[in-house]
């Protein structure tokens, strides 16, 4: 998948997210017990201050994690006090994708500086050899505590000032490098492939050694100088649905 990214793309989750985050806090303190109806699409546009659309998205996503269930003239009803551990990202643009980045949160865990060996080459679509700074990160969705992810993100020595905010806030890393540095991103090639979770994995992610993962890479790529930051992450399969639509063009 290659687009050209937009800084507008990720305003959607930052509208519907905060709905989400209180909602599951509500109901884990027991205020929505399982059960319960929550409050009608009115009532939550008016306590949010928000459209009927964004209130749907949000009830949307409680539904996909399983701890509502939406009946047509019943209304929505709480079905789980907490999420379901397996996390669904739908894409079908760039701008779905950047609404998944903007709707998580990345810890890091630890920052080092490499030089590619030959596979990590691979990987980054550079040269062996070549060298980059590595923030080790694990990445959970907001108001969840189950992991989705390790992500490692590869930037080059010279954004190494950019390190420091990783994790500082939910959504993807290249507009501060955009800003800071005032380069452009040209396009996102996407690399999906399989792997097993080994045991140092399997430990921070909180899941089954050798089990099966998908393994995601997003190269951000620069016109002229190639890619300028990439990411690598790990989803363990049991918990994690990648899901895209390709429309017929002409």
């Amino acid at each position: 998948m290659k687009a050209t990214p937009s800084t507008a793309a990720a305003r959607p989750a930052r509208a519907y997210q905060p709905i989400v985050t209180e909602l599951l806090r509500q109901i884990d303190a027991g205020r929505y017990a399982v059960g319960d109806r929550l409050p009608t699409e009115a009532a939550l546009c008016e306590r949010f201050g928000v459209s009927r659309f964004t209130v749907r998205a949000a009830l949307a996503q409680l539904e996909r994690r399983s701890v509502v269930t939406r009946r047509p003239k019943i209304g929505t009803v709480v079905s789980a006090k907490t999420p379901k551990a397996e996390y669904a990202v739908a894409v079908g643009s760039l701008s779905e994708l950047l609404v998944f980045l903007d709707s998580t949160l990345v810890t890091p865990l630890r920052v080092s500086e490499i030089a590619a060996d030959k596979a990590t080459a691979a990987d980054l679509g550079c040269a062996q050899g070549e060298r980059w700074i590595r923030v080790q990160t694990v990445r959970t969705p907001a108001g969840g505590s189950v992991p989705i992810s390790l992500t490692d993100y590869y930037l080059r020595p010279r954004f190494k000032a950019i390190v420091r905010q990783i994790g500082k806030r939910p959504g993807p890393v290249f507009p501060l490098l955009e800003r800071r540095y005032k380069v452009a991103i040209a396009a996102i090639e996407q690399d999906i492939g399989a792997c097993l979770l080994s045991p140092a994995m399997a430990r921070t992610l909180a899941a089954k050694s050798n089990t099966a993962a998908l393994r995601v890479i997003h190269r951000m790529v620069s016109a002229d100088t190639g890619a300028l930051y990439c990411t690598v992450s790990i989803y363990p399969a049991e918990r994690f649905r990648y899901v895209q639509a390709l429309k017929r063009s002409g």
